[in-house]
C-alpha cells in the first residue's frame, strides 16, 4: 500500500491504528477488523478519539464504510484560475447525507483540508506548466487530464491525485480556462 487509507495522501502508512483504542477496548486490540494501516499524521490526529460530544462517530472505518469503492471527497477550485487563493474540500454530493456528515467529521478531525491545500498549491502550479506544454504541442488538454486522472485512479479513487484531477475535469469553467485562456508565464 502506497497511500494512507484514512486521508488518501501518498506514502506508505507505517503504523497500524486501533479503530477502537486498545486502552478502552483491550478485548479488540488484536482483532483484525480493529487494525488498519494509517500514516503517522492521521494516527497522531486521531489518537484515542472515537466520537464527538453528541456520540457521533468521528472517523470512517476502512472495512465497514464503503469508501474504498466510491469517491468520498470533491475539490472546489475557485477563480482566479491563474492563481487560485481559495479551494474547498467537501464530501462528495452524491453520498447520502449521513455519510457526508461522517466524512466532514473525519476530514476535520484529521486536518485533511489544510494538508490537502499544501498538496493543491504545488500540484496546481505543475498543472498550469503541464497544460502550457500540452497546448504548445497541440494536445487535447481534456484527454491528457483524463489520462492523469485514470493513472491516479489506479492507486485509489480517494487518492489525492485522483481527487485533484477528477475535480479539475468536473469544473467546466476551469477546463475552459485551461484549454483556451492565457496561462500565466512560468
Amino acid at each position: 500500500m502506497d497511500y494512507c487509507p484514512s486521508c488518501g495522501e501518498d506514502g506508505t502508512p507505517n503504523t497500524l491504528d486501533h479503530y477502537l483504542p486498545k486502552n478502552f477496548f483491550p478485548e479488540f486490540s488484536v482483532t483484525l477488523v480493529n487494525l488498519f494501516p494509517m500514516c503517522d499524521i492521521c494516527q497522531g490526529a486521531k489518537g484515542v478519539k472515537i466520537s464527538d460530544d453528541n456520540g457521533k462517530r468521528l472517523f470512517i472505518h476502512p472495512y465497514y464504510d464503503s469508501f474504498i469503492e466510491r469517491q468520498v471527497l470533491i475539490l472546489d477550485i475557485h477563480e482566479p484560475f491563474n492563481a487560485p487563493t481559495s479551494i474547498g474540500l467537501h464530501p462528495h454530493p452524491e453520498l447520502d447525507k449521513e455519510f457526508q456528515e461522517l466524512i466532514s467529521r473525519h476530514i476535520t478531525e484529521l486536518n485533511i483540508p489544510a494538508r490537502y491545500y499544501r498538496y493543491f498549491q504545488s500540484n496546481y502550479l505543475r498543472l498550469l506548466r503541464l497544460v502550457g506544454k500540452m497546448r504548445h504541442k497541440g494536445l487535447n488538454v481534456r484527454e491528457q487530464l483524463e489520462t492523469f486522472r485514470d493513472m491516479a485512479l489506479e492507486k485509489s479513487i480517494n487518492s489525492w491525485g485522483h481527487i485533484f484531477y477528477d475535480s479539475v475535469l468536473r469544473n467546466e469553467h476551469l477546463m475552459e480556462y485551461l484549454s483556451n485562456e492565457m496561462l500565466p508565464m512560468m
